[in-house]
């Protein structure tokens, strides 16, 4: 059996990320993907004073409404403090914007146009008269070898093409754990309620009925712009509403790749019956919890689910469980969670063979599952000795 290490490298040379190197136009602005803690004060402040930055958005890439205007379109305040972020007119536009506030004829005058149309733009697309491109539903390992130079001339990588989340997650969950959603109504602040309420039209009944609500059945990024405030006003953002709300459910199947596409084939669901509602689901859709193998509910956890959520044929009542002990980082470990079927994708955006900042690891020869820290782990994965489950 290869080690650890070996494993990240194959699969690193599978994917070919040994292999290339990105190639900016621009400077890339390296602040911009460090998590919002790491800023310094003065820029912490200019973000979130002048650019309406929370924690939250800075550290899920590309969800600020800022980041969808170019250098010229900000107001005066916002590029002075763009300016004290670190930012010039040219790493924005590039890094930020990506020249996409710009008209097509811009594009064409600026020598981009030829980059987005190698990317499957055209004019007609541009403008809102023609289908998106099938890039736009793409994940940065799915796109050839040419589309990621073009992206890279628009100063895209695989990190924020991908809008990975930098928001600190110490759980074996892949997400940030949204843990105010999983509170009765009755104790939830009344600043809370009243967002829930005006603006996500939530009802006590629909919030202790985990799935009722019709917003639910999105995804983040198709709830209407209001409704998607409201929810960012809450806590939530992109990924932990996609995965802990939805479960994925509304994605496309071609949407599926790298470790969720490993954690949907493992739950049994194919292209066909993901897509034809006339084809019985897997087997795994009609087991409790304790009947799913551990890769299964591997599986399960990487859609976010854990076991109460899972154990109901209708929607869940938040008075049903107590989660305050079930999933958080403080609660126990997850027994028989097999979490090796994601060695050589990876695991929602961490490296082949890293789980987490405390890696939920286990001795093949042992009974008994442990957290070591990423220094110890790094000691034993050159071992050989541990693999993570």
């Amino acid at each position: 059996m290869p080690s650890t290490l070996s494993t990240a490298i194959i699969a690193a040379l599978a994917t070919g990320t040994l292999a290339r190197e990105d190639v900016f136009p621009v400077t890339k602005p390296d602040f911009r993907y460090q998590e919002f803690s790491k800023l310094n004060r003065v820029q912490q402040k200019a973000a979130t004073d002048q650019l309406d930055y929370t924690a939250i958005t800075w550290n899920a890439l590309g969800l600020a409404d800022v980041e969808r205007k170019g250098w010229d379109y900000l107001t005066t305040d916002q590029q002075i403090g763009a300016t004290q972020v670190g930012f010039t007119k040219e790493s924005w536009d590039c890094f930020i914007d990506h020249y996409s506030s710009a008209y097509w004829a811009e594009l064409v005058a600026n020598n981009k146009a030829s980059q987005y149309m190698r990317l499957g733009w055209s004019q007609q697309s541009w403008e809102g008269e023609g289908d998106h491109p099938t890039t736009e539903g793409k994940w940065w390992d799915q796109l050839s070898e040419d589309e990621k130079k073009a992206a890279n001339s628009l100063c895209y990588f695989k990190k924020n093409w991908n809008s990975e989340d930098m928001n600190p997650n110490d759980s074996y969950f892949p997400f940030k754990f949204p843990e105010f959603r999983y509170q009765p109504w009755n104790e939830l602040s009344l600043s809370m309620q009243n967002t829930a309420i005006g603006m996500m039209n939530y009802t006590e009944d629909l919030w202790n009925d985990l799935g009722t609500h019709v917003a639910e059945k999105n995804t983040f990024l198709n709830l209407d712009s209001v409704t998607r405030e409201g929810a960012m006003e809450l806590g939530f953002y992109t990924h932990n509403w996609d995965c802990f709300i939805n479960h994925y459910q509304a994605y496309y199947w071609s949407s599926f790749h790298s470790d969720l596409l490993v954690a949907v084939e493992t739950l049994g669901w194919s292209e066909a019956s993901w897509t034809n509602d006339m084809q019985s689901p897997p087997l795994s859709e009609s087991k409790y919890w304790a009947d799913l193998s551990p890769e299964e509910k591997a599986a399960a956890t990487r859609l976010c689910y854990f076991e109460e959520t899972w154990d109901t044929n209708e929607y869940p009542t938040l008075e049903d469980f107590d989660i305050s002990t079930a999933v958080t980082p403080d609660g126990p470990l997850p027994q028989d969670i097999n979490l090796n079927i994601y060695e050589t994708t990876g695991y929602a955006g961490r490296s082949p063979g890293m789980v987490a900042a405390g890696q939920y690891i286990y001795n093949t020869n042992a009974s008994y599952r442990t957290v070591v820290s990423s220094t110890v782990l790094g000691v034993v994965a050159l071992a050989g000795a541990f693999f993570f489950a």
